[in-house]
């Protein structure tokens, strides 16, 4: 699963691009949206208005006891890899999760996809509310992207520090997998002394070797439905993450 630490990161972007990574280095690949935004599903080429089951009614099933329709109706397969979209609607599942403070219903579906699927990535919203804690709740591992600006490390932190309360309260396997910078340019000076800083305050975390550096041709990509590889397999931003997808087989 990735989760922002501040706004912003490329976390929708490194979900849909370190899906098609692993999915292109054999690996089974189910990717989710689980945020109301629906940004995860536009950048697999699906236009939400057009698909009948998402994670909002799914969720909306789940609260109201209903039985789930067979998964072939709302998993859909983009090339090599598995989808599940998401709707706008999915603010309105969050609501009745809150009030009716269900933390595990997210769970309850991914559970019996397991064993069809080497790596399941959820991309999750901007804000910590329900729709994240179920998240969290159905994780065995967390990847946070992050960009090297200032204040972010205070993000950080206070993420962090709710991933362990989480792993207290809700979900004692939910580790975090690591850090990694997105969005890099690393001849600024704001950008060696945050990355000094993150190693120094978060080097008990993994830290990724791999830099995800800042290109248009991510934000190209997404908008043309594609991985950022699809578009341009020379791009610098290609070679990141499919490098980050091979630390991260390499760290399993």
């Amino acid at each position: 699963m990735l989760c922002e630490a501040s706004h912003n990161v490329a976390k929708t972007s490194s979900t849909r691009n370190l899906a098609y990574s692993l999915a292109e280095m054999g690996q089974r690949v189910l990717a989710v949206d689980f945020d109301p935004q629906t940004n995860l599903t536009i950048s697999f080429g699906i236009a939400p208005a057009t698909v009948k089951e998402s994670t909002a009614s799914l969720m909306m099933k789940m609260l109201m006891d209903e039985v789930l329709p067979d998964k072939d109706s709302y998993i859909l397969n983009i090339g090599r890899v598995d989808l599940i979209p998401s709707k706008k609607a999915l603010t309105v599942a969050e609501v009745n999760m809150l009030i009716e403070r269900q933390d595990d219903c997210l769970d309850k579906l991914l559970s019996p996809l397991r064993c069809d699927y080497d790596y399941i990535l959820v991309d999750t919203g901007p804000s910590l509310g329900s729709l994240t804690i179920n998240a969290f709740t159905a994780a065995d591992g967390i990847m946070i992207p992050f960009d090297a600006e200032l204040f972010a490390l205070v993000g950080l932190k206070e993420l962090t520090d709710t991933i362990s309360k989480i792993k207290q309260n809700l979900n004692p396997k939910v580790e975090i997998t690591g850090i990694f910078f997105t969005k890099c340019s690393k001849r600024t000076t704001l950008y060696r002394e945050i990355s000094e800083q993150v190693h120094a305050a978060f080097g008990h975390l993994h830290i990724f070797e791999s830099r995800i550096p800042a290109t248009v041709k991510v934000g190209t990509a997404n908008s043309k439905g594609l991985s950022v590889m699809e578009l341009d397999a020379k791009n610098e931003a290609a070679a990141a993450y499919m490098n980050l997808a091979k630390e991260v087989l390499a760290n399993a």
